[in-house]
C-alpha cells in the first residue's frame, strides 16, 4: 500500500479511535436511554383507549417541540433519504431528507413496528402539527442531542449530529478503524486479527520496570493446523486503545449471541452471520469512501486514489506486506521506524521482527530482498541518466552497472527486458543496505564496522558503526547530500561554542573539513 494511501488511512483510523469513539459511545448510551423511555411510556399507556393515547402522544409531541423552539433547534430529519422517500418543503419546495419519525416515536411513546397503525405521520397521527413546526422550526439533520466534537483544523464537528441509521454506520466504521490499527500495527494475518477474544490484551512491565509492554493473545495460524495455536504479539500503545475500544463496542453484539470475539457482526438481527469474517474487506472500503465523504473534497479525497484515478481498493493483506515493508526498507530499521511512526519502544519492532510464532520475520526478510533490488534498480536507472556515483566502493558499483548496461545494450533494449535486468542486477541487490549518509554494499571481508566489534556473526552491516568516508562498502549518491549539510551546519554550530578544548576543537574541524569534502564532491558531480 503506497505511502499516500496508508498515511491518512492510518491516521483517520486513530482519530476515530482515539477522538471520534467518545462521541459514538454517548450517542449509542443516548439511543439506549431513549428506547427505555419509549417503552416506559408505552407501559404507562397500555391500559388507555386508542382515543387517549393518540391524545397523549399529541401532548408528548407539542412538548417535545417547545424543547425544540426553546433550544433554538429544528425538527430532525434523517441525514439521508431511504426507501425513495424525501421531504418537500410545504413553502420553499426545497427537497431533503424525510423527518426523523423514528426519533420523534421514541420521545413520544409509539413502537410503530409492533402497532404499524400508530405511526405519528398517519392521518390519525398527527401531521399537521409535524407541518406546523416544520414551518416554525426548520430542519435539523439527525436529531439526536449527543454534542459533536469540533475538528480542530477546520473549526466545525466532525459529523452532523446522529441518528439511528448513521450512528450504526459509525459504529462499524469505528470498527474498520480499530482493524485497520491492530492489522497494520501487528503484522497479524487477517485469520490472526479476527481470532482476537475479549481480554486478549494485557500489558506488563519490562524486567526493569521501565517500559511497558503491551501483549496481545490470539492464534496464529502459519504452517499449522486449521485450529492454530495460542501465541502473543507484542504491540504498542496505539493498538491497545483500539482493542480497550473494541471490547466496548463489540460487548452488546457479541453477548446477545453469546459470543467473546471481538469482531463480531454490528448489526442484532437473526438473519445476520455472527463473525464479521470476509466482510471485513467491503466494510475496510466503505470506510475509505466513508472518510472521503466526510472530510475530502472532489478534487481532494480524504484517502487519495490510486492507479488510474480509481479508489485504492483495500485487502486484508496490503496491511501485513505494507509495515513489513516500512521495517525492511527504511534506513536504520528499528530506529527509523520508530520516527516514522511513532513508536513509544523497540519492544513493538521486537514484536514486529517475529517474536510471535506467526511467522512475520520471513515477511520482513521478503520485503527486504525485494525492497532491495528496487533501490538497485533506482541505482541503475540514474547511472544510465548520467548521474555519477561517490564514495570508496562508488568504482566497484559503477564497473558492475555499466557492465550490465553494455550486457543489455542499448536503451529500447534495457526496458523491454526488464526482467532480465532484476536478474542481472539480483547477487548484487543482495548486498545492498540503504542508509542516511551512504549506502552500503556489504562485503564483510572489507567491512569497516566489522573490525571495530566482537562477538558478531558479520551477516550484517552495523550501521550505528559506519564510516562512509573510509569503508570501502559505502557508497553516496545525491540522495544522501541532505543529510550531509546537516551534519556540516550541526559541525558549524558546535565550532561557536567558547568552551570546546583545543582537541575538541581540532577534531570537530577535521570532521568539518571530511564532511565539506564529501559536498564538494557531490556539488562537482551535480
Amino acid at each position: 500500500m503506497p505511502e499516500e494511501i496508508i498515511s491518512p488511512l492510518l491516521a483517520w483510523s486513530s482519530r476515530y479511535i482515539t477522538q471520534f469513539a467518545s462521541d459514538i459511545f454517548a450517542a449509542r448510551a443516548e439511543l439506549e436511554r431513549l428506547e427505555a423511555h419509549c417503552a416506559a411510556l408505552l407501559q404507562s399507556d397500555q391500559a388507555l383507549t386508542y382515543t387517549e393515547r393518540r391524545s397523549r402522544q399529541r401532548r408528548r409531541l407539542q412538548n417535545y417541540f417547545d424543547k425544540l423552539r426553546s433550544e433554538g433547534r429544528g425538527v430532525p430529519i434523517w441525514e439521508s433519504a431511504h426507501n425513495g422517500t424525501v421531504l418537500r418543503h410545504p413553502e420553499t419546495g426545497d427537497v431533503s431528507p424525510p423527518v426523523n419519525s423514528h426519533l420523534l416515536h421514541l420521545h413520544i411513546g409509539i413502537d410503530a413496528q409492533t402497532e404499524p397503525r400508530m405511526h405519528i405521520q398517519l392521518t390519525g397521527g398527527a401531521p399537521r402539527q409535524i407541518r406546523a413546526a416544520l414551518l416554525e422550526l426548520g430542519l435539523e439533520t439527525g436529531g439526536m442531542e449527543t454534542p459533536i466534537a469540533i475538528l480542530p483544523e477546520t473549526g466545525k464537528p466532525w459529523r452532523p449530529r446522529f441518528d439511528a441509521k448513521t450512528l450504526a454506520e459509525e459504529e462499524r466504521m469505528l470498527q474498520a478503524a480499530a482493524y485497520i490499527l491492530c492489522a497494520y500495527l501487528t503484522g497479524m494475518r487477517d485469520c490472526e486479527v479476527q481470532a482476537m477474544q475479549r481480554g486478549c490484551l494485557s500489558v506488563t512491565r519490562s524486567q526493569d520496570g521501565m517500559v511497558m509492554r503491551h501483549r496481545v493473545r490470539s492464534v496464529a495460524y502459519k504452517g499449522r493446523s486449521s485450529q492454530g495455536e495460542p501465541a502473543d504479539w507484542i504491540t504498542i500503545e496505539p493498538v491497545a486503545k483500539a482493542i480497550e475500544v473494541l471490547e466496548r463496542l463489540s460487548f452488546r453484539a457479541a453477548s446477545a449471541r453469546g459470543l467473546t470475539t471481538l469482531w463480531p457482526v454490528l448489526i442484532a438481527r437473526s438473519v445476520c452471520k455472527d463473525h464479521l469474517s470476509a466482510e471485513i474487506v467491503r466494510q475496510l472500503n466503505h470506510f475509505r469512501d466513508h472518510l472521503n465523504d466526510l472530510f475530502g473534497t472532489p478534487d481532494t479525497p480524504a484517502v487519495p486514489n490510486g492507479p488510474g484515478d480509481q479508489p485504492w481498493r483495500i485487502t486484508t493483506r496490503q496491511f501485513r506486506r505494507t509495515i513489513a515493508w516500512h521495517i525492511a526498507n527504511r534506513p536504520f530499521g528499528t530506529i527509523a521506524g520508530m520516527i516514522q511512526y511513532k513508536h513509544a519502544s523497540v519492544a513493538a519492532f521486537e514484536g514486529y521482527a517475529g517474536s510471535s510464532r506467526s511467522g512475520f520475520r520471513a515477511e520482513v526478510q521478503n520485503q527486504r530482498s525485494l525492497g532491495q533490488l528496487d533501490d538497485l534498480l533506482t541505482y541503475f536507472d540514474e547511472r544510465q541518466a548520467g548521474a555519477t556515483l561517490s564514495g570508496p566502493a562508488a568504482v566497484r558499483v559503477a564497473k558492475t552497472l555499466d557492465g550490465i548496461s553494455t550486457e543489455l545494450g542499448p536503451l529500447p533494449a534495457m526496458i523491454a527486458d526488464r526482467g532480465r535486468l532484476r536478474t542481472m542486477l539480483a547477487s548484487l541487490a543482495r548486498t545492498l543496505h540503504v542508509g542516511v549518509l551512504a549506502d552500503c554494499f556489504f562485503d564483510p571481508g572489507t567491512a569497516a564496522c566489522l573490525k571495530q566489534a566482537t562477538n558478531i556473526d558479520g551477516k550484517m552491516p552495523l550501521t550505528a558503526l559506519c564510516q562512509p568516508t573510509r569503508c570501502p562498502n559505502a557508497c553516496i549518491t545525491a540522495r544522501h547530500r541532505p543529510a550531509w549539510s546537516r551534519s556540516a551546519e550541526d559541525a558549524k554550530t558546535l565550532l561557536k561554542e567558547k568552551r570546546l578544548s583545543p582537541l575538541q576543537r581540532t577534531i570537530m574541524k577535521q570532521d568539518l573539513q571530511r564532511i565539506q569534502a564529501v559536498l564538494d564532491g557531490l556539488d562537482r558531480r551535480t
